[in-house]
């Protein structure tokens, strides 16, 4: 019931944002995801990002999504989801570095998409559950982030590696 409650709030509230991002215009990343971006780039500079996406494209725009920057801190929208290209041709392997920020269970996660699978920190918590939605993420990963300030904005380093 509760949790009803709580998505029924999130809906009116996406409504309400949703009817606003036309005027809203400012947005940003994360700053954790911005930090995992970096150490990404810089472990793998010669990377393809063909898949990588912060911003909600259309498609996105017309649903719930994390893609969008339905956060507001202050006056500005904060996307709390971010995708990375599978690269592993130049090392950039989702399939590793998600299984090292899976281990970490980094307190910032709230949600991994990642080749027919789905992990959550809090339902059926770190347990990967089949997903069935409309892209596979095959092509990159999916992370989502929570949506509280002192998570989303906590830069500090990811645990991954290049080995």
């Amino acid at each position: 019931m509760a949790s009803n409650a709580i998505s029924r709030r999130k809906r009116n509230v996406y409504a309400l944002l949703k009817a606003s991002l036309v005027v809203r215009a400012t947005w940003r990343l994360a700053k954790c995801l911005d930090k995992l971006r970096s150490q990404v780039n810089e472990l793998w500079p010669l990377r393809i990002k063909a898949s990588d996406g912060t911003i909600g494209d259309a498609a996105h725009q017309g649903r719930e999504s994390d893609h969008n920057p339905w956060v507001i801190d202050g006056d500005v929208g904060v996307i709390t989801a971010m995708d990375i290209t599978h690269d592993p041709k130049h090392g950039c392997d989702a399939e590793r570095i998600v299984d090292a920020v899976l281990q970490s269970k980094d307190a910032r996660i709230k949600y991994i998409i990642w080749n027919r699978r789905i992990v959550n920190s809090e339902v059926s918590p770190w347990i990967w559950r089949p997903y069935a939605g409309k892209d596979p993420h095959t092509t990159h990963f999916h992370l989502s982030v929570s949506a509280q300030k002192p998570l989303y904005d906590d830069d500090g380093p990811w645990s991954i590696s290049s080995e």
